[in-house]
């Protein structure tokens, strides 16, 4: 278990320490016009969704607390106002971290009851994501067991629910004529997914939020991934496709009779490292999550 335990400690710093602390420099990157009044913005953290028109700025997640002000000020330049509605598409700091800048400017946040129970400390989390319980200004304000639509701007905006994948409270949010789906961090394009168990994730909720997002998605759909560059349905299923592979591989292993130790050593996930091993989560750490999952 060793490898494991090194890999998560420097995920964990990477992840939510060096890029929070550089949030303050570099709190915006990319703003990316999709067209219909919706953006894609890009910088430290997660990707933002913005939607605006007559009916106010509509919000997808908000990255660090630590970037959270500029990311505010950046958004009243881009639209003359501050955004009244804000959905988390999980309770992570590097998403969910602004909400207390955002909601005190007078954001209503939206949310699976999950990311308001992680964030309260009611429900315990464990694991390099874990940051402790956050201010109560920045619990999100209204729940769902399931899903909430809005109907904003000529949109329509299905916020639901997915299977425990990267954690147990993720929200994928589909803007329905405009034909774009923000996907959280159940897809980071051209990276092994971050299945956070200790926050409920897991591999096989992976595969299948992933497979929705599929079933949902056309030929012409945007995606927008909770990291890296905007994508296809294309990106999304040759990432869907390595996922379960490295499924496969891992099992290969364990039905050898590897130990941890001797599976990471073998490294089954060798033919994707170059595509997929640069992310927060390298081929290494994959292969312990999976066997983690696949041994319990």
């Amino acid at each position: 278990m060793k490898a494991f335990v090194l890999c998560a400690a420097t995920l964990g710093a990477a992840l939510f320490g060096a890029s929070a602390a550089s949030a303050q420099t570099d709190p915006y990157q990319r703003v990316i016009d999709l067209g219909d009044g919706i953006s894609m913005l890009m910088g430290a953290g997660g990707n933002l969704g913005l939607l605006d028109g007559d009916d106010g700025v509509f919000m997808i997640d908000d990255q660090y607390a630590t970037n959270a002000s500029a990311n505010l000020e950046k958004i009243v330049d881009m639209f003359g106002e501050k955004p009244k509605f804000l959905v988390n598409t999980h309770w992570h700091f590097d998403h969910a971290g602004g909400n207390e800048v955002f909601q005190t400017a007078g954001a209503t946040v939206f949310a699976h009851r999950n990311v308001r129970g992680r964030l309260s400390g009611e429900i315990a989390s464990s694991g390099p994501a874990n940051r402790g319980t956050s201010p109560e200004a920045a619990w999100p304000m209204i729940t769902f067991a399931e899903g909430v639509d809005f109907h904003l701007n000529g949109q329509t905006i299905n916020a639901f629910k997915v299977p425990a994948a990267h954690t147990d409270g993720d929200v994928m949010v589909h803007f329905v004529e405009a034909d774009v789906i923000h996907m959280g961090d159940t897809y980071m394009k051209g990276r092994f997914p971050f299945i956070d168990t200790g926050s409920g994730g897991t591999l096989d909720g992976m595969i299948e939020a992933q497979q929705m997002a599929l079933e949902l998605a056309g030929d012409e759909t945007r995606i927008i991934p909770g990291h890296g560059d905007l994508a296809t349905k294309a990106d999304l299923r040759e990432t869907n496709e390595t996922v379960v592979a490295a499924k496969a591989a891992v099992q290969a292993r364990i039905d050898a009779g590897d130990t941890l130790e001797e599976a990471v050593a073998a490294k089954p996930l060798a033919q994707w490292d170059a595509t997929y091993g640069s992310g927060f989560i390298n081929s290494d750490a994959f292969v312990a999550t999976i066997y983690g999952e696949l041994t319990k």
